[in-house]
């Protein structure tokens, strides 16, 4: 035995050593540079030249940046892409918007899951080359990621982080929504439109936690209208309302900023509307589902339930034994045929073991056997 573990020491040297070796003599490969697409501020790299047309430059290297459609997996249209997105938004956003309160399981799940595809999703947009893959595979692979999130909340150990999310979510919903009112969002200065959603999530995490059903109620109806109010601006406007607001907002892809900073963000009228009647009916759905579902978030335990039906059957039973004690016939035989006395008829009736026999029992077997 010691041999072996001799041997065993000794092979684990052998290995580190050769590795180190390895390491110490090996020569790196020389790759073609590739482009690298980071987060960087969308005016400084971008010049206008004399013809018109934008070229993108790389603020280190001064390189001109291959530049791509900033479709983000939107869509065009009604094709695919653009009709699943249009159906998630109204399968997951009117449920929360009416009935968040009282969907429990659904809630914390749709939660978690939201917030898996929102990042998977700008992961995505954020760090693709300027080729990028299909609108579709982006689509499939963001509504993959809901359903796996939403697996996750429905269970008892996902409901504290559904419970967290949705609040997160709520706040940041109402925030996207504030500061895409205005041309190019509603402050000039992007991060400082990051930091008022930030601002917004952060607040309505706070409010989960010092008032968790007021906080529920909130977001659920937050996340809900913004949802809703995004499957009915695709109607309306396609890809040119929300969903670019969305994609101008969430996009840093230095592939992809020629296509945005062409466009620029101009909200349609219609889409300030739209996002304007979201955000008042807010507290409205939040207190109507107040109003309708008393019940809390989590619902009672069924093994609650059950224990409380069996008490019940219990002490039913229990009553009707006290009402319908079996009264046995006992011989009594006395010398002078004089009056058994209550002692003795306790005694008898012990010995006899009468089910459910109380102290009212004895006293109503004695007034019965006993002839006064």
């Amino acid at each position: 035995m010691a041999v072996l573990v001799r041997l065993k020491y000794h092979l684990q040297i052998s290995c580190l050593l050769l590795f180190l070796a390895t390491t110490i003599s090996a020569k790196p490969t020389p790759v073609s540079p590739t482009p690298t697409y980071g987060i960087v501020k969308r005016i400084d790299t971008i010049i206008r030249n004399d013809n018109g047309t934008i070229t993108v430059l790389d603020p280190v290297t001064s390189a001109e940046t291959t530049q791509g459609p900033a479709s983000d997996g939107s869509g065009y249209g009604f094709d695919a892409p653009a009709l699943i997105w249009l159906v998630f938004s109204f399968a997951v956003g009117v449920p929360l918007a009416f009935a968040g309160i009282r969907l429990w399981r659904a809630t914390t799940g749709a939660a978690i899951g939201l917030a898996v595809t929102v990042s998977v999703w700008a992961a995505f947009v954020n760090t693709l080359s300027a080729s990028g893959i299909s609108d579709i595979l982006l689509t499939v692979l963001c509504i993959g990621a809901f359903v796996l999130g939403f697996a996750l909340g429905v269970f008892n150990f996902g409901r504290v982080a559904g419970v967290i999310a949705l609040g997160l979510l709520g706040g940041i919903a109402f925030g996207c929504r504030l500061v895409m009112f205005g041309p190019n969002l509603i402050v000039p200065v992007y991060f400082v439109n990051w930091m008022i959603i930030t601002f917004l999530g952060v607040l309505g995490f706070l409010l989960i936690i010092v008032r968790q059903r007021a906080g529920i109620l909130t977001a659920c109806a937050s996340v809900g209208t913004f949802l809703t109010a995004l499957g009915i601006d695709l109607l309306v406007n396609r890809q040119t309302g929300m969903s670019f607001g969305l994609r101008y907002l969430f996009d840093r892809n230095n592939a992809h900023l020629a296509a945005l900073y062409t466009d620029g963000w101009h909200p349609p009228i219609s889409t300030e509307i739209i996002m304007a009647v979201s955000i008042a009916l807010i507290p409205v759905l939040a207190y109507g589902q107040h109003r309708i579902f008393k019940a809390p978030f989590k619902p009672v335990k069924p093994n609650t339930i059950l224990q409380s039906i069996v008490e019940s059957e219990r002490r039913n039973s229990e009553e009707v034994q006290q009402l319908h004690v079996p009264i046995p016939r006992i011989s009594l035989k006395h010398s002078n045929d004089s009056d058994l006395d209550t002692s003795q008829a306790s005694s008898l009736m012990e010995k006899e073991k009468v089910p459910g026999s109380s102290a009212s029992d004895k006293s109503r077997f004695t007034s019965l056997a006993v002839p006064r």
